[in-house]
C-alpha cells in the first residue's frame, strides 16, 4: 500500500489537535509527505529511513541530531499494514515525554488507513455492481461481454446461473425517511444500505444474487434454479414483508422472466418494469411476467411497438371506412374479448339485447371478414388491432 500525500496530511491534521504535538508522516524513502511544519514538507529524514530499513522504532534525543540528518528530536514508529511497513509516523518532542503519545499516534494512523482502505474497497465494489447492472439491463451486454465477464469475476458473480430481475419501488420508504431526516444523498444511501441489509440478513439474497438501488428502485438479480411461479411469488412476498417491517411503507414488486444468459437480462428487466407499472395501476403488491393476465397483456404491449406494428398498421388502413372504425364497434369487440367470447355475458355487459350483439358481429364479419366470436385467430387479431390503435393514440 502506498500512502498518498493528501491522505497522510488528512491524518496529520486529525491527530495533531488530539496530541498537541507536531506529527510527521514519511513515505518508504524517508521523505516527509505530511506535517504540521509545512517548511519541512518533502524533506529527507534519516531517522524515518532507518525505521523503514529495520522495522524498528527510532528514538532521537537532542544530542543525537547530528546522526540523523533532516531530523528533530522525537520518536519515529513504523506504520504497519497487512504485515508490511508502508511508512513511518513521527511525533516531535523528547522521546521520554512522547513515547506513549507516539504509540497512540501510530495506532490512530493504522486504524485510519484501515478504514480508508475498507471504504475505498466498498466504493470500488459499489461502482462495479452499479456498472454491471447498468450494462446488463441496457441491452449492451453482448457488445461489452469481455468487460462484463471481468467485472463479474471481480464481484465473484457466476454468470452461468439462471436469474430473474426483480424491481421494487422504494419511493414510499424514501419519502418516509425524507420527511423524518430531510432530503439528502445520505438518506438515499442509507435507504439502500438498510433495505439490502434487511433482506440479506434473513437469507432472501445470497452470494449468487446481486442487489443495488437505481432511481429509487431496488434492482435484484435473483438466482432461481428452475421456474416455479408460486415460489417466485412467495420469495417476493417475504422480501416485501421484510422491507415493510416497522417502516409502514407501501411497496410494489415487478419480476421478469428467468434468464439463461446475461444477454437476456435486458428482456427480464423490461418485463419487470412492465409488471411494476401494472402493480401500481391495479394496486397490487406483486406481479410476475408469468402471471397469466400479465403475460398476455405484455405480449400485446410489445407487439404494438415491434416490427409487427407494420403489419397491424397496414391492416388498420385496410379497415378504414368499415364499421370496425366506429367507436361503438371497437367497444363491442373489446367487451366480447374481455368476457371470453361469451355472447350472453357480453350483451349484459353492454346493456344490449343478445340479438343486437349478434347483428353487430354479423355486420363486422360481412364488412371486414373478421369473426372474433367464432374464430380464435380473428379474436387474437382483433385484440392486437385494438391494442395497436390504443398505442398509436397514446403516442400522438
Amino acid at each position: 500500500m502506498i500512502i498518498m500525500d493528501d491522505l497522510a496530511q488528512k491524518i496529520v491534521d486529525t491527530i495533531m489537535p488530539l496530541v498537541h504535538r507536531n506529527v510527521n508522516i514519511f513515505n518508504q524513502e524517508g521523505i516527509i509527505i505530511a506535517t504540521g511544519h509545512q517548511h519541512r514538507y518533502k524533506t529527507f529524514h534519516k531517522g524515518a529511513k532507518d525505521v523503514i530499513d529495520t522495522g524498528e522504532v527510532i528514538e532521537i534525543y537532542p544530542n543525537e541530531l547530528p546522526l540523523y540528518p533532516g531530523a528533530l528530536q522525537g520518536i519515529n514508529l513504523p506504520i504497519v499494514f497487512d504485515g508490511q511497513t508502508v511508512g513511518v509516523v513521527g511525533v516531535f518532542g523528547n522521546p521520554d515525554e512522547v513515547r506513549s503519545t507516539g504509540r497512540l499516534t501510530k495506532a490512530i494512523t493504522e486504524l485510519f488507513l484501515e478504514r480508508e482502505l475498507t471504504q475505498k474497497e466498498l466504493r470500488t465494489e459499489y461502482f462495479l455492481r452499479e456498472k454491471f447492472v447498468d450494462v446488463v439491463i441496457s441491452n449492451t451486454a453482448n457488445s461489452m461481454s469481455p468487460k462484463i465477464n471481468r467485472i463479474a469475476k471481480t464481484l465473484g458473480l457466476k454468470l452461468d446461473l439462471p436469474r430473474t430481475i426483480a424491481l421494487i419501488d422504494l419511493t414510499d420508504l424514501i419519502n418516509n425517511y425524507t420527511s423524518e431526516y430531510g432530503s439528502s444523498e445520505l438518506v438515499l444511501e442509507r435507504t439502500e444500505k438498510l433495505s439490502i441489509q434487511k433482506i440479506t440478513e434473513v437469507g432472501l439474497i445470497s452470494e449468487n444474487d446481486l442487489a443495488i438501488m437505481l432511481d429509487k428502485e431496488l434492482i435484484i438479480l435473483k438466482c432461481f434454479e428452475r421456474f416455479d411461479n408460486k415460489k417466485i411469488h412467495q420469495w417476493a412476498e417475504k422480501v416485501l414483508d421484510t422491507l415493510s417491517l416497522k417502516d409502514r411503507a407501501l411497496f410494489h414488486c415487478g419480476i421478469g422472466a428467468i434468464t439463461s444468459s446475461i444477454n437476456e437480462y435486458h428482456n427480464s428487466y423490461e418485463q419487470a418494469k412492465y409488471c411494476l407499472v401494472q402493480c401500481k395501476k391495479k394496486s397490487t403488491a406483486i406481479y410476475t411476467i408469468y402471471d397469466r393476465d400479465i403475460i398476455v397483456h405484455y405480449a400485446l404491449y410489445v407487439a404494438a411497438d415491434s416490427p409487427l406494428q407494420l403489419s397491424l398498421k397496414s391492416i388498420v388502413k385496410s379497415l378504414l371506412g368499415t364499421n370496425f372504425e366506429s367507436a361503438e364497434m371497437q367497444l363491442t369487440i373489446l367487451a366480447l374479448l374481455e368476457n371470453n367470447l361469451n355472447i350472453n355475458v357480453t350483451a349484459n355487459h353492454l346493456h344490449i339485447h343478445r340479438n343486437t350483439l349478434i347483428y353487430r358481429l354479423t355486420c363486422l364479419k360481412n364488412e371486414t371478414g373478421l369473426d372474433p366470436a367464432h374464430l380464435v385467430d380473428d379474436a387474437i387479431l382483433c385484440r392486437l388491432l385494438l391494442n395497436y390503435l390504443l398505442h398509436s393514440a397514446l403516442n400522438k
